[in-house]
């Protein structure tokens, strides 16, 4: 299995799960299918939250940016989820078992479980799911991540899937929603990604869409026997009423628990101000996707506090490593430009204290840290000179430094993404850039727009350094960062690096094993990542919600995917007021 996706640029938006013969996964409460909230735990009407951007498709199949990823999260659900204590958890599966070399993963699944429109979900999906995002001529969402992965089903509820390169932390990718097969079978893996499901899914989760339009998705709670009425055009689909004091106890294996929210309504904005002008007229209970600034504001009336959940989103500068580059080829250079980077106001003052300083490849919070392995380099600027020096890099005499056997000043061209798609990212290049010129380098700093910022700079090793934004994942896997193999148009090695001492302490990290094993081997692969210093680790951003003080329910953990921070959504109460 490549799991190629895990390591894609951008703010995209898990645990570590020891192998063992048979793993069996509690669920989180409200556990029991058949129990309903009472009268005295719902307030009736949905919990509103307004988000930053839009969503025009929610399939798994289709859905790609963080607001479209979140929804579908809530609609959709995967054999395993993120639960409670740092723990993957059975969700359609009810338990599995792996054999002796981590290649086959089999799962059971939880009898009795059905669709939003009332057909059974079986291993039928599952192979489904599996298959179309392993077909060649599938493009959509994690295509090329399953390349590698075969699905065959022993009887409706038992699934094996079997991985051509066995991956220890296969778990946080069977957290991928599974679609439903009945519904979608018949089109083509090529044009799953278009299809119109993704305006009006079917999903299997607690909550299912009312309707979808440019203003607002309307989720609903979903109780078994509840089956919409699909007939409706797309964005027009009224939803049924779902008053819970009227609405029938689900069956005892029926579909997903019933939540205590009446519902979730997810409203789009352009902007932050757009925004906050809704906010400050108590249209909304929470905010998402804000700058820092813009979060701070929302809570001084003192209604409305801040969730920060630690995410693997890692913020770094990716230097071109390739031999057209060999003014970045010396590890004492790359030490020297970390350096001088003032990570430290970077976290505190773009991302506004958002954000945990990285000293590695690996949030702190991550099972596979380990501080005694990994470096922490200090901002020192007379230091990043003196290392400069050191190098062989001489000063010029019109300004500039000229590196070890070159004739000329070097420009530095730093590119990140542009200010209104990323200004995070926007934010964190012009740091780096002013940085780079306090201690003489002479950088230039090039927004581009997306496609050209990844298609034609990153993916073909057109540039010198760029900031980029690379989910890590709470089961790190660093393989498709960093490995000789993936430095191709089609990989995610954007650095270009090729270092065979490197390449099998990659390996042997994402191999199976037991926790204190695969301990050991991400320790010794933070080892050489310290001296090689191939990456110039910036800062894990937080993602960062705003709720009114009316919710209670959300508990801060570190998450992975933008959809992971409603882990515990079904424990969700919304009080009355604003």
């Amino acid at each position: 299995m490549h799991l190629r996706d895990r390591a894609v640029i951008g703010l995209l938006s898990l645990v570590l799960v020891g192998l063992t013969a048979a793993v069996v996964a509690p669920s989180l409460a409200p556990a029991d299918p058949g129990e309903t909230p009472s009268a005295s735990d719902r307030v009736l009407r949905p919990y509103v939250e307004g988000v930053i951007g839009s969503a025009a498709t929610l399939s798994p199949f289709s859905a790609q940016s963080v607001v479209e990823r979140t929804i579908a999260s809530l609609l959709f659900r995967g054999l395993v989820r993120l639960g409670p204590d740092d723990r993957l958890i059975g969700d359609l599966a009810e338990r599995w078992t792996v054999d002796d070399s981590g290649s086959a993963w089999t799962f059971h699944l939880r009898p009795g479980l059905s669709w939003h429109d009332g057909e059974p979900i079986t291993s039928a999906d599952v192979l489904f799911t599996v298959r179309a995002l392993s077909d060649p001529s599938y493009q959509g969402p994690g295509a090329a991540s399953w390349r590698e992965v075969t699905a065959t089903s022993a009887d409706p509820l038992t699934v094996t899937l079997t991985l051509a390169t066995p991956l220890g932390g296969f778990l946080q990718a069977a957290t991928q929603p599974i679609a439903p097969e009945h519904l979608l079978g018949r089109i083509a893996p090529a044009e799953l990604p278009a299809a119109s499901f993704g305006q009006r899914p079917v999903g299997s989760g607690a909550f299912r869409l009312g309707s979808l339009d440019a203003e607002h998705a309307v989720l609903v709670p979903w109780v078994a026997g509840d089956v919409p009425d699909r007939s409706a055009a797309p964005g027009q689909s009224a939803p049924q009423a779902t008053d819970s004091l009227a609405s029938p106890s689900p069956s005892a294996p029926g579909g997903a628990p019933v939540p205590y929210l009446d519902g979730i309504v997810f409203r789009f904005f352009p902007n932050a101000a757009a925004l906050e002008a809704a906010w400050s007229l108590g249209q909304l209970d929470g905010a998402g996707g804000l700058p820092a600034g813009a979060a701070a504001r929302l809570t001084a009336g003192g209604d409305a506090r801040i969730i920060r959940y630690p995410s693997t989103t890692l913020f770094a500068v990716t230097l071109n490593l390739r031999p057209t580059h060999p003014q970045f080829r010396d590890a004492g250079v790359r030490v020297a430009l970390l350096q001088a980077i003032n990570r430290d106001a970077i976290v505190g003052s773009l991302l506004g204290g958002f954000a945990t300083r990285a000293d590695g490849l690996i949030p702190s919070t991550s099972w596979a840290f380990d501080s005694d392995a990994t470096t922490a380099i200090a901002y020192d600027p007379e230091a990043a000179t003196a290392a400069l020096v050191a190098a062989g890099w001489k000063h010029a005499a019109d300004g500039g430094w000229i590196p070890k056997g070159g004739k000329d000043p070097l420009t530095i061209e730093i590119i990140s993404p542009l200010e209104e798609a990323n200004p995070t990212a926007f934010g964190i290049a012009a740091a780096v850039a002013a940085d780079w010129q306090a201690i003489g380098l002479t950088v230039t700093h090039v927004p581009l727009p997306g496609a050209e910022f990844v298609g034609d700079r990153l993916q073909v090793g057109e540039f010198d350094a760029a900031v980029t934004g690379t989910t890590i994942g709470l089961d790190p896997d660093l393989y498709p960062l960093l490995a000789s193999t993936q430095a191709k148009r089609t990989g995610s090695n954007f650095s270009g690096l090729q270092d065979p001492t490197l390449d099998p302490l990659l390996v042997k990290a994402r191999a199976p094993g037991s926790d204190e094993v695969r301990k050991a081997a991400y320790a010794a692969l933070q080892v050489k990542l310290s001296a090689g210093t191939y990456v110039l680790p910036l800062a894990f951003g937080d993602l960062v919600v705003v709720v009114r003080n009316t919710l209670s329910g959300p508990l801060e953990r570190p998450v992975g995917a933008p959809g992971d921070r409603f882990w515990d959504v079904l424990t969700w109460r919304l009080a009355e007021g604003r």
